[in-house]
Order: structure tokens, then sequence, then C-alpha cells
């Protein structure tokens, strides 16, 4: 958040004031600001013949008075919104933190491309022979982010990281279950993404945390200590949440197989080991990758 300059008007009810209150402007909702019977504009009008409201919706389901929305000039809507986003900050102004992760500026090229007609307005139900741009576009993707990460195989299903994790434990459970093995824990280190014990739990793990050693990593011999054969896989970040490279992990790797386990790569820190190396070089077995972050998809 950045402060308003001293002296910025703030309206309310169509009439600028101002509050400062610790050296910033307090910005009234727009609620505060709605005026009775001002509008931004009319609706458009229309020839398409109405339906009648109790046909379409259930008693039950319908407002017995109309909704309180704030009724506000277009202009005063406009300088509520500008105001509101000199507030903000963005990753148009500098790199920030979320979570573990970094929010980063992307090529504003990247966001046009992704928001090109043929993209955004693809309906997900249009025939094949309709789609062959896009099916070779995700052929080429997939193949580029094999090569990148080291693996055999990948999927676009996943819409987001949470649910790219949750993919891939579920893919773990698949493996331990074709293998006739029943496992019940999922490892993860102290200095874990927030998300991962959340994914753990819906893919219907238990967590089990082992702790850093004194240089911010991976204790190995605690989590030699937690590994047996009711561990399914460990879960890890390499870089760590801390930004600290795992020195040991061809050593983890070694001790999490030695048992029947996976390694799993969170790629919430990718960018850091791109062209120097790979997941799949290090041992992991399932990969995750956060395309907004480590590449140019746009932040959603």
């Amino acid at each position: 958040m950045t402060p308003m300059r001293t002296g910025d008007p703030v309206v309310s009810g169509g009439q600028a004031s101002s509050a400062p209150v610790v050296g910033r402007e307090i910005e009234p909702t727009i609620f505060e600001m709605s005026v009775e019977g001002r509008r931004a504009g009319p609706l458009r009008t229309t020839d398409t013949p109405g339906w009648p409201l109790d046909e379409l919706v259930p008693d039950a389901h319908r407002r017995a008075e109309a909704a309180s929305l704030p009724e506000v000039s277009e202009r005063d809507l406009v300088a509520h919104t500008t105001r509101l986003t000199h507030r903000q900050y963005s990753v148009d102004l500098g790199a920030y933190p979320l979570g573990s992760c970094t929010m980063k500026y992307n090529p504003k090229l990247c966001d046009e491309a992704a928001g090109l007609r043929g993209f955004a307005n693809m309906h997900p139900a249009t025939p094949a022979a309709y789609t062959q741009g896009w099916l070779e576009m995700f052929g080429a993707l997939g193949d580029t982010l094999c090569a990148i990460t080291g693996m055999a195989a990948i999927t676009l299903a996943p819409p987001a990281g949470a649910s790219g994790e949750l993919t891939g434990l579920l893919l773990m459970r698949a493996y331990h279950e074709a293998q006739g093995r029943q496992r019940t824990k999922v490892i993860i280190p102290d200095s874990a993404h927030g998300t991962n014990p959340a994914s753990v739990t819906l893919g219907g793990y238990d967590t089990i945390t082992v702790p850093s050693d004194n240089r911010g990593l991976v204790d190995v011999a605690a989590l030699r200590d937690r590994l047996d054969e009711d561990v399914a896989g460990i879960m890890l970040t390499n870089p760590n949440t801390l930004g600290l490279f795992e020195e040991d992990i061809t050593e983890i790797a070694a001790a999490v197989h030695e048992v029947g386990a996976l390694l799993y790569y969170d790629g919430a820190n990718l960018n850091a080991i791109l062209g120097v190396t790979r997941p799949g070089d290090m041992g992991f077995d399932i990969v995750h990758m956060n395309l907004h972050k480590t590449f140019a998809v746009p932040h959603g």
C-alpha cells in the first residue's frame, strides 16, 4: 500500500472532502459516495421480450426488497477506482512475496497474446477439427516443459498451483495403488509452502513434518528417522522457502527411494535453477510448475 499525496481530494456523496489519518487520506466506500438518483449511465434498451420473473426464480429465492446498490456518477466511479489503484502495490511497481512465492512483472506482450480472441474465446466443446492449432500448441508446450524439468510426461489440465499439487498427490496415490501398496503419510519440511499440508490432506494422506537443521536445510538424519513403508512421498521446494538450495538433495532422493516413496517437487522457486539443473536430474519423480511465476502466463 502506498500513501496518497497530502491534499488529494476524497469524494464523498459527490463532494470533495479529505480526512487525513496518520499521513493518509481515508477513501470512502462506494456506498458512502452514493447519492440517490445518480446514475453512471442508462441500461441499454432491447427489443427482446421479457419473461415473468416468478416463472424463472422460485419465491424462496427472490428478494422481498430491491437490492441496496450504490448510485454514483461515472466521473465519481472512475475517480474512486483510480484512487484505489494508486494505493495498491502491484507487479508493475515491483516484485513482492506471496506466501513463499514471488509475484513478478510479466511482459505485457505475453498478456496480450494470452488474450487473443482465438485463445480467450475458444469454447471447451469445440470439435477437434477446429482446434488443431490449439492441439499443436499444447503438444509443443508439453514437450518443452518436459525437457525443462526432466520429466517423461505432463498434464496441462490443472488450472492453478494448488490444483497442480493435488493432481501430483493423486498421481502419487495412483502409483502406490498400482504397486499394491497402502501408503498413508507424506513428509513435508517445516519451511514448506503453506498449500503443501492442505494438499496432502485433500489427497487423503497424513502430514509428517521434518525439521530444518541449523543451515535452514532439511535435517537429513531427522528425515531418515521418519522414513518407513507407510510414507508415500516427500514434498520439497528447491531452493526452499528460505531461498536456500537443498545441498543434500541427492542423498535425500536416495533415502526416499530406498523405502519405495516418491520425491515431489513444488515448483514455486523453479526460476532459480532454470538452465542450471532440472528437478528430474536431482531425483524428483513428480513436478508441478507455476507458469505465471516461472514463465509469463498472466497472473490469475
